[in-house]
């Protein structure tokens, strides 16, 4: 572990990972090429969940004491 984090900042970004959407939607694209409802409906999923990932990894950072 880095010197001067902690485990709650060490969660913090592994929530954070969580947001890497980019290889998502790569492999979505590739996985529905003939119907576009499923496309749509997977990107929109993708989406939301990296939002939450993102809000719920910055909260964990935020409340988590500086050292």
């Amino acid at each position: 572990m880095p010197a001067g984090s902690s485990w709650r900042q060490q969660y913090g970004v592994a929530v954070l990972t969580g947001m890497g959407f980019t290889m998502s939607l790569f492999i979505d694209s590739l996985a529905f090429e003939d119907d576009m409802v499923y496309q749509y409906a997977d990107k929109l999923a993708v989406l939301i969940g990296s939002f939450f990932s993102g809000r719920a990894g910055y909260l964990i950072l935020r409340s988590s004491p500086n050292r």
